[in-house]
């Protein structure tokens, strides 16, 4: 990496221009041992990061591979475009040998500035364990880290990695459920009737759902239930343009998509006042310390809210306030699975208390069920567990990169691979207060006590014997990035239904979007793609 103090005049040049990248920096070390790190703070904090560096200067190995290591602090940013601003600046003004960033797959590929991690760290063995880091990262999010070479003349290749984890879902006030006697809901069905039954044992005041203006964290359901309908498979066929096996407007006609938009329309709709629209006004630190105090029931977010609401927490502590025990749910099943397997949604509700309860190592009876459409009871539960196993994560888009440009490469990797040893896996979690880094672990009892009851019944879902499978981020897919795939051409169609008198249906929007893709605009979608 050119580490070297940039002229006034490319100073200059770069004002003059409105250049957003980074601005003239002072020179640093240009040497293989002075490892520079640039950390993005997007709800999970950065502490971590420091900690994470204490401990991989002092493993005897770093030691005595790198005697004159040297990692100043890291820099720390809360803007999600600083890691790829630096990015696109180049080898001239960037001078980070690593970074922890948000989405920045745009500069992969055999000819982009990002160094190949293939062989130096995904097949490479995670430091005191016998086990390579391809191997032990979830095989989820070793496919969203791959990078598509849609010329399909190149095996699988690595550009980045990723630094969060966790997964998207509804947190819960599990004091409330507890006081009222709730139990927590196995189908879209049931968690309807829990805010129809909330919303009447609190005279028409209380709230299911409260939410910000700023994170429109609803958006990150959708493709779960989505997904959960129509398989896994079906889903990512969906983002390749594949149907029937080749490349087809077909796939518009996926009903997981209206299926989907119906549970939204089921729990936003204006008329049955289930979502705290006064609250959609306000920023999310707000709305999260108003859910905290208990003005509603649940509340859309991930794994980053225990970092996140730390301090507020301790402060409604401090001054005598009682914080609700909150849960992490394991997002309702699709009732609409259960029509498409000819079984009632009592019959749904079963099969996932049976899924669930098998894998977390009960033995019970399995439950009767009686399809109309002729499918076995170890049918229906094999699609049951394969969809309770679906899980969002917005850790897909937080990436670690490394230029290739780098003066200081080697450590950088190294760094990357200290921090999926057992040990870094430990640092991460006590440092965000209880979320994961995508790697299996074997969560030790001490570190699981520590945990809050949050992150405790998220765990007790990911240490289960269900696979679990975090969808990829759709930005990986080359008709996504470069064809403007998206599920709807109406991109607000996750939160319209919150609008009053709002006049589309689900229907609708699969109309409207089935009408706009032609067999022209799909062509040109896939050309841009480079998949024609």
């Amino acid at each position: 990496m050119k580490k070297k103090l940039l002229s006034l005049l490319l100073c200059g040049l770069l004002a003059a221009t409105t250049v957003s990248f980074a601005a003239c920096k002072k020179a640093v070390p240009d040497t293989e041992d002075y490892l520079q790190i640039f950390c993005t703070d997007a709800g999970y904090g950065t502490q971590w990061c420091f900690d994470m560096v204490e401990a991989f200067k002092e493993e005897d190995w770093v030691k005595e591979k790198y005697p004159n290591l040297q990692i100043p602090a890291p820099t720390l940013n809360d803007n999600q475009s600083y890691a790829s601003n630096q990015l696109s600046s180049g080898a001239k003004v960037n001078t980070y040998d690593l970074l922890f960033g948000m989405k920045c797959n745009d500069f992969a590929g055999p000819n982009g500035q990002l160094l190949d991690l293939t062989d130096v760290l995904y097949n490479s063995t995670v430091p005191g364990e016998n086990v390579t880091y391809k191997e032990k990262m979830n095989d989820s999010y070793v496919d969203s880290n791959r990078y598509i070479d849609v010329t399909g003349a190149l095996d699988d290749s690595y550009y980045m990695t990723s630094w969060a984890g966790g997964m998207n879902s509804i947190i819960y006030n599990a004091s409330i459920f507890e006081e009222k006697g709730y139990a927590v809901p196995n189908t879209t069905k049931e968690l309807e009737a829990l805010c129809a039954k909330y919303k009447q044992d609190t005279n028409g005041d209380g709230y299911c759902f409260i939410q910000s203006n700023g994170d429109d964290y609803w958006m990150y359901l959708f493709p779960i239930w989505w997904a959960q309908y129509e398989g896994i498979d079906n889903y990512l066929d969906f983002w390749n343009g594949i149907s029937g096996g080749r490349y087809s407007t077909d796939i518009f006609n996926q009903m997981g998509r209206q299926y989907s938009l119906g549970v939204y329309q089921d729990l936003l709709a204006y008329s049955k006042a289930y979502v705290d629209l006064q609250s959609a006004v306000q920023g999310f630190m707000p709305v999260q310390t108003m859910f905290l105090q208990g003005q509603a029931l649940m509340h859309v977010n991930g794994d980053w809210f225990s970092s996140e609401m730390q301090t507020m927490m301790d402060s409604i502590k401090a001054q005598g306030g009682v914080v609700p025990e909150l849960k992490t749910m394991r997002l309702p099943i699709i009732s609409a699975l259960g029509t498409k397997l000819g079984i009632t949604d009592e019959e749904l509700s079963a099969a996932v208390s049976y899924v669930d309860k098998t894998a977390g190592g009960e033995s019970v009876e399995k439950p009767a069920l009686n399809s109309s459409k002729n499918i076995t009871t170890d049918e229906v539960i094999s699609t049951v567990r394969e969809a309770r196993g679906i899980v969002h994560s917005v850790g897909t888009g937080h990436t670690a990169v490394i230029p290739s440009y780098a003066t200081a490469k080697n450590a950088a990797v190294d760094f990357l691979r200290f921090m999926a040893t057992d040990k870094g896996l430990e640092i991460y979690m006590r440092a965000t207060g209880g979320a994961a880094l995508p790697f299996d672990f074997d969560l030790s009892d001490s570190l699981y006590n520590e945990l809050t009851s949050l992150h405790k019944s998220k765990m007790d879902y990911f240490q289960s014997s269900l696979d679990i499978y975090t969808l990829p981020s759709d930005t990986i897919f080359p008709l996504a990035r470069f064809g403007d795939l998206k599920p709807f051409v109406n991109a607000r169609y996750y939160s319209n239904f919150t609008a009053q008198n709002v006049a589309k249906t689900p229907e609708d929007y699969m109309k409207e979007t089935k009408d706009a893709w032609t067999d022209k605009k799909f062509a040109d979608a896939l050309n841009a793609a480079g998949l024609s």
